[in-house]
C-alpha cells in the first residue's frame, strides 16, 4: 500500500482499515477495522467536525421562525444528516470527491479548520433556506404542499452531498492560495 502523502488530505485513511482509537488508559494505539467499524468511526468524527464548524448556520435554522410543521429545522436536519454521511464515505474510500484524483477527506490542519467555517456554513445556509424557498415557490404552483416538501427536502440532500463532494477540491485550491 502506498503512504504517499498530499499536503492536506487523509489519504491513507480511505486506502485501509486502521484507525487510531484510545481505551481510556490515557494511550492511543491504532487497530484495524472492518469496513462497518469504519463507517462508524468515520461517522463520529466528521458528525463532530462539521456540526462544529457549523454551528453559526445551525443555530440560525433552530431560531428561525416556523411557518408550519415544514420549516428549516426540517430541511437543516436533511441537509446536516446528508453533509456528514457524505464527507463519511469519502473519508472512508467508499466514494471519491469530486474534481480530484487523491481519495479521503481534508485534514484538520490550522489553515483547513478556518476554510471550514464559512465552506460549511455558507453551503449548508444555501442548502437549508434554498430548500425552504423550493417548497414555497412549488407550494404557490402546487397547493396540495407534498410536492413541495419532497422536493424542498431533495434540494437540502442534494446540495449538501455536493458540499462534502466537492469540499477536498476547495480545500486543494485552499492551500494552493493560502499555503
Amino acid at each position: 500500500m502506498s503512504r504517499r502523502r498530499t499536503p492536506g488530505r487523509e489519504g491513507a485513511a480511505a486506502r485501509s482499515g486502521e484507525r487510531r482509537t484510545w481505551y481510556g488508559y490515557g494511550e492511543l494505539t491504532r487497530v484495524e477495522k472492518s469496513r462497518l467499524g469504519v463507517f462508524l468511526h468515520d461517522t463520529t468524527r466528521l458528525f463532530a467536525e462539521i456540526s462544529v464548524v457549523s454551528l453559526p448556520v445551525l443555530l440560525l435554522a433552530m431560531e428561525h421562525p416556523p411557518s408550519g410543521w415544514f420549516d428549516a429545522k426540517a430541511t437543516g436536519l436533511v441537509a446536516w444528516i446528508a453533509a456528514v454521511v457524505t464527507a463519511t464515505l469519502v473519508r472512508g474510500g467508499f466514494v471519491r470527491p469530486l474534481a480530484t484524483a487523491t481519495p479521503g477527506w481534508v485534514t484538520l490542519s490550522p489553515s483547513l479548520l478556518l476554510a471550514r467555517i464559512p465552506y460549511f456554513n455558507g453551503g449548508l445556509a444555501l442548502a437549508i433556506f434554498g430548500g425552504l424557498g423550493v417548497e414555497r415557490s412549488v407550494a404557490t404552483v402546487v397547493p396540495d404542499g407534498a410536492l413541495g416538501i419532497v422536493l424542498g427536502l431533495t434540494w437540502a440532500a442534494g446540495v449538501a452531498v455536493l458540499l462534502s463532494l466537492s469540499f477536498p477540491r476547495v480545500a486543494e485550491r485552499w492551500l494552493s492560495v493560502v499555503g
